[in-house]
């Protein structure tokens, strides 16, 4: 397995470098690239100031996990793991010990409020803030909720960054710094910060992020409720717009794929109450339309006089802000159509919101290469290993021994073909008719690695039916291969492709000699 061989590798490096003081450094960047590989896949949230990456991490969290504002600029970069209880780290930028905080303080410390010269010494201190948090969802992924890109801060932002003493090329550069670290990135756009669907396409352009790319970057298309009451259906125009930004961008050599979500309904699904659904289940026993009316404008509902509705000022004003107009018309017409309990009901917000599917899209796409992406990016930062020297020659010697003991890899191990093969599809490099190319995507892995999977037959498939499968694809690839209509780049994924089934017919028929788990062989 490809799991053990990447061990062995790093065995192999460490015993290369030995207890030699003069490769101390050396040795400290072998160990966190394999604490890294071992470590749950790190997914970084990255768009400009303001665009719902918070709500978009409480979503996907299912409740309320980070804080949120619309008022001040969350500087600091908020980083989520799992752990079995609620706890704050703060991590110092310069060398002081990470401190532990009460939960309680992350909202102090995250959104920034105007306050004493003691809280903003202590806040330009903060490298980031380390959140442990109990929910399941994080034992795959860490998620690295950023500041922001852009420059666009508003006055009462520009405020708190002349409180802090900071620039704006440090909110962008604090941004970049933690994407440059992640395995996985989500570029979130937000339909509500842009004029018009032109200013959405610059936004695109102009997302300069190191190690973007359809392999590790899936895109959010946040805050789709803008579109409602204009629309009926905001996800649905959410998809339009998407698919158009997509196509006239140039978007597919930067996303995998650009996901609509209205993602404050979302967070708002996962810390449903029971008093909100009881205040909920009130409004909605109004006419669709007179809900509508009221809830469109928004400050009157929140705060007005309507004696003919029994949900008080102040809650109708906790809905609207955590629902949004859009969120209470859904919820509502959800309980009309049969949502009759408080779990229903958030079950139908949540699918409602397009969060269900693109927090399965994260796990499939992100989580079934996770060991390899990983692996590749071990690979990128232990080639810098000879340089960690005195110069002395046969320190470097030794140095560039132990680098190759892992780097090899990249040149051995197939997934690092099949890898590069993606990335060639995703370029426009490889040239492969459709089908074709989600052969491609299925046989690399996109929705798993066991052999039903890789076949794209159904779980209960037959194990002759699965052999018969996969001899079938690889005489096509092997055609393929041979096609003189196919050259370069797409002659070189056909090779790699026809080798992808040579190994899994071998899988098949000999398993006594493969492991019943593990994505790569």
């Amino acid at each position: 397995m490809l799991h053990d061989r990447a061990a062995a590798a790093f065995d192999a490096a460490g015993q290369l470098l030995g207890p030699a003081a003069e490769f101390d450094e050396a040795r400290a960047l072998l160990a966190e690239q394999r604490a890294r590989i071992a470590a749950p896949l790190r997914i970084a949230l990255v768009g400009r100031v303001s665009s719902g990456k918070s709500t978009l991490a409480n979503a996907l969290l299912g409740g309320e996990h980070v804080p949120t504002g619309i008022e001040e600029l969350t500087y600091n970069v908020n980083w989520l793991r799992h752990g079995p209880a609620r706890t704050l780290t703060v991590h110092f930028t310069d060398g002081s010990p990470p401190e532990r905080r009460d939960i309680d303080e992350l909202e102090k410390l995250t959104v920034r409020a105007r306050g004493t010269p003691e809280l903003a010494e202590l806040l330009s201190r903060i490298d980031y803030l380390e959140i442990t948090d109990p929910h399941p969802y994080l034992r795959a992924f860490d998620l690295v909720d950023t500041p922001g890109l852009d420059s666009h801060f508003g006055e009462d932002s520009a405020n708190t960054l002349r409180f802090l003493a900071l620039d704006e090329g440090d909110v962008r550069a604090a941004t970049l710094g933690q994407a440059a670290k992640a395995d996985a990135l989500v570029l979130v756009f937000a339909r509500g910060l842009a004029s018009s669907e032109e200013e959405l396409l610059r936004d695109f352009t102009g997302a300069d992020v190191s190690g973007a790319g359809p392999v590790t970057t899936v895109g959010a298309l946040t805050k789709v409720e803008l579109f409602w009451p204009a629309h009926d259906d905001p996800l649905a125009e959410g998809r339009r717009v998407a698919g158009r930004l997509m196509d006239a961008a140039g978007a597919r050599r930067l996303l995998y794929d650009l996901c609509p979500l209205a993602s404050l309904v979302g967070s708002a699904a996962g810390s449903c109450t029971d008093d909100d659904f009881a205040d909920l289940v009130a409004l909605a026993a109004l006419s669709p339309r007179d809900l509508e009316d009221r809830v469109y404008f928004g400050a009157e509902f929140a705060a007005g006089e309507m004696p003919d509705v029994p949900v008080p000022a102040a809650r109708r004003r906790a809905l609207h802000t955590r629902f949004g107009g859009y969120g209470i018309v859904l919820a509502a017409r959800l309980i009309r159509e049969g949502a009759d309990t408080r779990e229903a009901l958030r079950a139908e917000l949540y699918r409602g919101s397009g969060m269900a599917d693109f927090r399965t899209l994260l796990a499939d796409h992100f989580g079934h290469r996770a060991e390899l992406v990983k692996l590749a990016r071990a690979v990128t930062h232990l080639k810098s290993l000879p340089d960690l020297g005195d110069g002395a020659p046969r320190a470097r010697a030794t140095l560039q021994r132990a680098a190759a003991a892992v780097t090899r890899l990249e040149h051995s191990e197939h997934a690092f073909a099949e890898l590069a093969v993606l990335r060639g599809h995703y370029s426009g490099a490889v040239a492969l008719e459709p089908p074709e190319a989600a052969d491609l995507l299925r046989i690399t892995g996109e929705y798993g690695h066991a052999p039903h999977q890789l076949l794209g037959l159904p779980a209960d498939a037959h194990g002759t039916e699965t052999a018969a499968r996969a001899r079938e694809r690889l005489t096509h690839w092997a055609g393929l291969t041979a096609d003189p209509v196919h050259s370069g780049a797409t002659r070189r994924a056909c090779r790699v492709v026809r080798r992808s089934y040579e190994m899994l017919v071998d899988r098949l028929d000999r398993p006594d000699r493969h492991r019943a788990s593990g994505p790569y062989e």
